[in-house]
């Protein structure tokens, strides 16, 4: 059995932790029913500059009795998705995740899941199948990230207007991991977001990955939670599998964070929060039905602060829906060079090469408004 390992930070009380594109369109314009969502003061991967506005860090501070030091959010901190949603919510492009299970009632994701399969046991249940009742769902935050619609409730995903196919497969074994690709392939999935890693990625999965991008599949992997630096001989991530984009965390200082993994085979950086120095992203509680016991106290238990690069690729495979959505015909390779090619520097110690890359930063943080423009333009 393979060393199957989710990339997700838990956070508790108890310890520290080529051409010009025009951008100039103003988001001031945007539809109430994003503003009025339950909690959208708090998703500064969204709108960094409303959180800022809000003082969100200063109410988790607040909120912890001040024993955490929590800085601002940096008004650039977000992907500029609100310029991309004035063009594509990416309705119906089906985006599969791969992870440890879901909660298909939860409020803020069953209108938008269109087919679950268990992978480990070639059934439709998604759910805590463990007797162990603190069992997590890593599963429901990573989907979340994706595709929570715009109902008024919760959060938004990046990709509102998606469908999800939720694959639960814990094992591990190469046969099942091959197994729940193939259902996301057969069933339309255009994207694949995986936000787990084994370090030690065997040929049969690596051709597996081959033959999905062969298949005009893209697929996100997440870098890893360790400050690790992943061109160890000894390590063989699927994050840095050729077929893949790999995926580390920016934080709410709109700079690489504190924890993710990174490497010349790593592609770009999104959101991934960093509760250590700020607040984390809100995202969907990871305990199901059983609600969530981090969420400070300012939000429901169907919802909790979290952080890892475990929502940083589901984040940018919202994205990459949204370029399946303008343009259902493009390709894989086309997918990444469009996010590279548009990514946002950052950092005030980056150092980025001639070629754009940085060995912590990648290629920079991922911008949506600019990737949607491109991939439209791909259509002329």
């Amino acid at each position: 059995m393979l060393n199957f390992k989710l990339l997700t930070i838990s956070i508790t009380f108890v310890l520290l932790f080529g051409g010009c594109l025009d951008t100039t369109t103003s988001t001031d314009d945007i539809v109430e029913d994003e503003e009025d969502e339950q909690y959208y003061r708090f998703l500064w991967q969204i709108d960094s500059k409303n959180s800022s506005e809000k003082k969100i860090a200063q109410e988790v501070s607040r909120a912890l009795g001040d024993i955490y030091r929590v800085d601002p959010i940096n008004e650039d901190a977000d992907i500029d998705i609100l310029n991309a949603w004035k063009i594509t919510k990416g309705k119906d492009v089906i985006v599969a995740v791969i992870d440890d299970g879901f909660d298909v009632e939860h409020e803020d994701l069953k209108a938008n899941i269109y087919l679950t399969y268990n992978a480990d046991t070639d059934s439709n249940d998604v759910s805590n199948t463990s007797n162990d009742i603190s069992h997590s769902l890593h599963g429901n935050s990573c989907a979340g990230f994706i595709v929570a619609p715009i109902n008024g409730i919760g959060i938004i995903g990046t990709a509102p207007e998606a469908k999800l196919i939720a694959i639960k497969q814990e094992e591990g074994s190469d046969s099942k991991t091959i197994r729940a690709f193939e259902y996301a392939r057969d069933h339309g999935a255009k994207v694949i977001s995986c936000s787990w890693g084994t370090e030690d990625v065997s040929e049969a999965v690596v051709s597996e990955l081959k033959s999905l991008y062969d298949d005009g599949i893209t697929v996100l992997f997440a870098s890893g939670n360790d400050k690790e630096n992943l061109d160890n001989p000894n390590i063989y991530d699927e994050s840095e599998v050729e077929w893949v984009i790999g995926v580390g965390a920016s934080g709410e200082n709109n700079d690489v964070t504190s924890y993710s993994n990174y490497g010349s085979n790593i592609d770009i950086l999104a959101p991934g929060g960093d509760a250590s120095a700020s607040v984390g992203l809100l995202g969907l509680d990871d305990m199901g039905t059983q609600g969530s016991t981090e969420n400070y106290g300012l939000v429901s238990n169907n919802y909790q602060f979290e952080m890892g690069t475990s929502f940083s690729a589901p984040i940018s495979a919202g994205v990459v829906a949204l370029m399946y959505s303008v343009n259902p015909n493009i390709t894989p390779k086309q997918v990444r060079d469009i996010l590279i090619e548009t990514a946002t520097k950052i950092g005030v110690e980056a150092n980025y090469n001639s070629a754009g890359f940085d060995e912590q930063r990648a290629y920079g943080k991922v911008d949506a408004y600019k990737t949607i423009l491109s991939a439209q333009s791909l259509n002329k």
